[in-house]
C-alpha cells in the first residue's frame, strides 16, 4: 500500500468521524463546546443539559436570596444532581475501583500517560498558558477600567487561555486511547482539536486588536502569536494523521 493509499483511508476515516460529530453534537452539545455559555447560540441552550443545570444552580441562587454564584447553594444543587446519577447507576458514584498501578495489565495505560505528558502540544500549551497569565497580569485589565472596545478581546485571551490546555490534554487522550471500542476516544480527540482551534483563532484576533492599543508589550504578544500558531500548527498535523 503506498502513501496515496494511506492517504486516502486517513482522509475517509476523518470524514466519518466528522460526520459522526455533528450528530453527537446534537445529542450532547455540551462535549462539543468551549463552555462560554453566555455566546452559545439559544437553539444549543435548548438542548444541552450543561446549560440547563447552570441554570437551574442560578435560578435556586436567586430563589433564596443570593448572589449567582454563592458557594453555598451551588454544592446543594450539585449533591442533587449527584444523587440523582447515584440512583441511575444503581451504586454510589463515590465507591469506584481502585487501580492497581503495579499490575502488569496496566502498562499499556502508563504508556498512554506518557505519551499525553511528553506531547509537545502539551509543552506548548502550557508556554502559552503562563505567558498569556502574565501578559494579563501586566495590562492589568481586571483592575482598571479599559475600553469597552479592548475588554470583550482581554476576555477571550482570558477565557481561552487556560480552557486551550485542557481541552488539548483530553484530545490527546482520545488520540492515543490504547483501548476504547471503535473511534469513540478519536471523535472525542477530534471534537477537542475543533474546539482548540476556535479558540486559537479567535485569541490570534483579539491579540491583533490589542497589538495596538499596547505597544509596550508589542514583544509579548507577538509571542503570544507564536505559540497560538504553533498550536494550530501541531493540531493541523495531527488531524492529517488521522
Amino acid at each position: 500500500m503506498n502513501a496515496r493509499d494511506l492517504q486516502g483511508m486517513a482522509s475517509e476515516r476523518m470524514n466519518r468521524i466528522l460526520e459522526d460529530n455533528i450528530r453527537f453534537a446534537k445529542q450532547a452539545p455540551y462535549n462539543f463546546c468551549d463552555r462560554w455559555c453566555e455566546r452559545c447560540p439559544s437553539f444549543i441552550q435548548r438542548h444541552c443539559s450543561l446549560y440547563q443545570q447552570q441554570m437551574e444552580e442560578k435560578i435556586t441562587c436567586i430563589a433564596h436570596g443570593r448572589e449567582e454564584d454563592d458557594l453555598e447553594v451551588l454544592k446543594e444543587v450539585t449533591r442533587w444532581h449527584h444523587e440523582a446519577l447515584d440512583m441511575d447507576a444503581g451504586f454510589p458514584i463515590d465507591e469506584l475501583v481502585d487501580i492497581d498501578l503495579d499490575d502488569p495489565e496496566f502498562e499499556t495505560i502508563k504508556k498512554h500517560v506518557t505519551f499525553v505528558e511528553r506531547h509537545p502540544l502539551r509543552k506548548v500549551a502550557d508556554d502559552y498558558r503562563r505567558k498569556a497569565h502574565l501578559f494579563l497580569e501586566i495590562s492589568r485589565y481586571r483592575q482598571e477600567a479599559v475600553e469597552p472596545r479592548l475588554k470583550e478581546h482581554f476576555e477571550t485571551l482570558d477565557r481561552y487561555h487556560t480552557l486551550l490546555p485542557a481541552k488539548l490534554n483530553r484530545a490527546l487522550c482520545g488520540y492515543h486511547e490504547p483501548v476504547a471500542e471503535g473511534d469513540i476516544s478519536m471523535h472525542d480527540a477530534i471534537a477537542q482539536f475543533a474546539v482548540c482551534k476556535k479558540a486559537a483563532q479567535l485569541s490570534l484576533s483579539a491579540l491583533t486588536q490589542l497589538k495596538t492599543a499596547y505597544p509596550m508589550h508589542g514583544n509579548a504578544l507577538i509571542e503570544l502569536r507564536r505559540l497560538l500558531q504553533g498550536i494550530l500548527s501541531l493540531v493541523l498535523k495531527m488531524e492529517e494523521a488521522v
